[in-house]
């Protein structure tokens, strides 16, 4: 298959001819198995009869129980194909990524490759589908927070240089893409003359799809109202010994000073940090706080539940900072940047990275300030917009 954008000879053959499109969606974590899901969804609702689907695990975030329950909530076809990826370390996971995937677009010579975000496996992807010359679609291009240190963002700025379709969540993401050369083609479609579109949020397509008629449960057994929800997960966060002691630290003295309840869903990784790189008291302290209540990780479809309840969250997660955007929520940010700019400018949600005197003068502030939230991320219909432009450009 070619690419050619808009081509009118082209959509009368796929709508007289049943011409099928095959795409390889390739996934490996859990923010990109919900960006799918919205993908798959729409296939499966209206596109069936033009798109053909066939996902890739990589296995990078794996485990049987958690995917396989992951799969089920979000209502997503299992993979036609999981890795069992044995090295650790990025560029050790990203050859091994690159390595199985060379057979599989071999043996299924898909039109298109499909890959979302900035992981370790969108970059594989990526880099596979351009040596194999394989079109590459990027899902949530263009996002930048221009800190080359953090690995995402490498993998998100090779990923759209190599991309022949980008679909960008925000307009801030086009604006960023043009500042380095990545301008929309009207004509030929190619990473060197590629395709830009601003789409709007597919998490926020998933947003409204799953808060509707959702299973409140978690909120009575954890006896949860009027409460703050926290999360951190970020290795400049846990793995850093003195940051991860000093935002526990910080945690436990906001709550203590406001008495305010905080939830927290632990990661499996900041479980483990704690444990190791705090003393005993302190993680005593911390994990059996009165005001803090510490359960295990949740689903996708709790976490929505937790968002859409809590007064403020806390967290070191674009994505969560995101969603509390979604769902009206103030959210503090522990971070020094974030790709979520827009967030930021509309007074929404600001960055503290680690400074106590910043968390405590934002809080109070969130707690008083009545805070406007336009719709900055599209209208809730991203993934059809996406399958009718990758149909229309496509041959």
């Amino acid at each position: 298959m070619q690419i050619k954008g808009g081509s009118e000879a082209f959509r009368y053959i796929c709508e007289n001819q049943n011409f099928m499109l095959k795409l390889l969606s390739i996934v490996g974590a859990r923010p990109q198995f919900i960006k799918a899901a919205a993908i798959s969804r729409s296939i499966r609702d209206s596109f069936s009869d033009k798109l053909q689907e066939v996902l890739v695990h990589s296995g990078q975030h794996y485990d049987a129980n958690m995917s396989s329950v992951f799969f089920d909530e979000l209502e997503l076809s299992l993979p036609n194909y999981t890795f069992n990826l044995t090295e650790i370390g990025s560029s050790k996971q990203i050859a091994e990524i690159i390595i199985k995937l060379d057979s599989i677009l071999l043996d299924e010579n898909p039109d298109a490759v499909l890959v979302y975000g900035d992981t370790n496996t969108t970059l594989a992807g990526a880099f596979s589908a351009s040596k194999h010359q394989i079109p590459l679609i990027h899902i949530e291009a263009g996002l930048r927070s221009f800190n080359k240190n953090m690995p995402e963002e490498l993998n998100r700025v090779l990923t759209d240089h190599c991309s022949s379709i980008l679909f960008c969540p925000t307009k801030t993401a086009i604006k960023n893409l043009r500042l380095e050369g990545i301008i929309h083609s009207k004509n030929s479609c190619s990473p060197d003359h590629p395709k830009v579109y601003y789409c709007g949020d597919i998490m926020y397509d998933n947003s409204v799809y799953y808060s509707k008629d959702i299973n409140e449960d978690i909120l009575s057994k954890n006896g949860l109202d009027n409460y703050l929800l926290f999360t951190m997960h970020r290795p400049i966060n846990t793995d850093n010994p003195f940051r991860l002691r000093k935002i526990c630290k910080m945690i436990v003295n906001l709550a203590e000073k406001h008495q305010q309840k905080i939830v927290f869903p632990i990661h499996p990784r900041t479980k483990n940090a704690i444990s190791n790189h705090m003393i005993k008291d302190d993680v005593d302290r911390f994990m059996n706080h009165q005001f803090i209540k510490v359960i295990e990780p949740v689903s996708y479809k709790e976490m929505i539940v937790l968002e859409k309840n809590c007064d403020m969250i806390i967290t070191d997660s674009g994505g969560v900072q995101k969603e509390a955007y979604f769902f009206e929520k103030p959210s503090i940010v522990l971070r020094s940047e974030t790709e979520w700019l827009e967030i930021i400018n509309q007074g929404a949600s600001v960055i503290v990275n680690a400074d106590e005197e910043k968390l405590n003068h934002h809080y109070n502030l969130f707690k008083s300030k009545r805070i406007s939230y336009p719709k900055l991320f599209g209208d809730g219909r991203s993934a059809s917009f996406i399958c009718n432009k990758i149909i229309e450009e496509i041959q």
